[in-house]
This record gives structure tokens, C-alpha cells and sequence, in this order.
């Protein structure tokens, strides 16, 4: 199972994505469909993913690249559909079954925004909690 929550600071925000293999695969896999077919996607929809506290909507829709507070509980990650499938491909690297951890930052190349890292074997289970997740205010 993914989980995924956001964890707050001042200088370097994000979302943290904690997943194995299978997970990784999965979201790379919808990484790639979202580049191909540009519909928007809410990762609490996802059958293999977690929400702790905020939801994130990957959404191909005009505006400023990368993560941005939606609202006090969600958040907008706007990705290029040619830059999607690139993370699909990172993160299918990331999946690999020899691989035991690592991580990928899936930045837009906007350097305000909030950070999106997909981790692997990086953090115990329990590293996001299973609380109500932090407030983004």
C-alpha cells in the first residue's frame, strides 16, 4: 500500500509517497496513462494508495507547475503530460526487483513549490503516522 501524506516545514515542504515495488509500479503506470490521456487523477481514489490528511489531484490544467496548496486539507500537483511520463520512467527504475531502497523527487523544475518524493525502503511503516495529517496553515 502507498502512503502518501504532506509533511510541513519552512524551507523544504512535500509530499512523501512511501511505497514498495508493486506500489511504485502501480503509480508509475498512472503516471503514464495521466501523460497519455491527461484525466485528472485523485491519489485518495486509488485503490493502492493511503492518504494520511491531505489528498493530492494530479491535474494537467492550466496554471503553475508542480504542487500547490488547494485548499487547508488539498493539494494540486499540475504535470505536463510529456513530463509525467518521464516520472513513470524514474520511477519504473525505481521499481526494479534488485533495488532494495532509494527515492526519486518528482519536481516540475519550479523551485517555490512543494516537493513530491516517491520513496522506497527509505522509512519505517509508521514514519507518516496514521493521524489526521498536519495542518498546511
Amino acid at each position: 500500500m502507498m502512503r502518501i501524506g504532506f509533511l510541513p516545514s519552512d524551507f523544504n515542504p512535500m509530499i512523501l509517497m512511501l511505497g514498495e515495488a508493486e506500489d511504485i509500479r502501480a503509480l508509475s503506470g498512472v503516471l503514464r496513462r495521466f501523460g497519455r490521456d491527461r484525466v485528472e487523477v485523485a491519489f485518495g481514489d486509488l485503490g493502492f494508495c493511503h492518504v494520511i490528511g491531505a489528498d493530492v489531484l494530479l491535474t494537467a490544467a492550466d496554471g503553475p507547475f508542480g504542487v500547490q496548496a488547494r485548499d487547508q486539507r488539498n493539494f494540486l500537483w499540475r504535470v505536463p503530460p510529456d513530463m509525467a511520463i518521464g516520472f513513470a520512467d524514474r520511477l519504473e527504475d525505481l521499481a526494479e526487483p534488485g533495488r532494495v531502497a532509494g527515492s526519486e523527487n518528482l519536481d516540475c523544475g519550479t523551485e517555490d513549490g512543494i516537493v513530491v518524493k516517491v520513496s522506497r525502503g527509505e522509512y519505517t511503516d509508521d514514519f507518516l503516522g496514521s493521524g489526521g495529517g498536519q495542518p498546511l496553515f
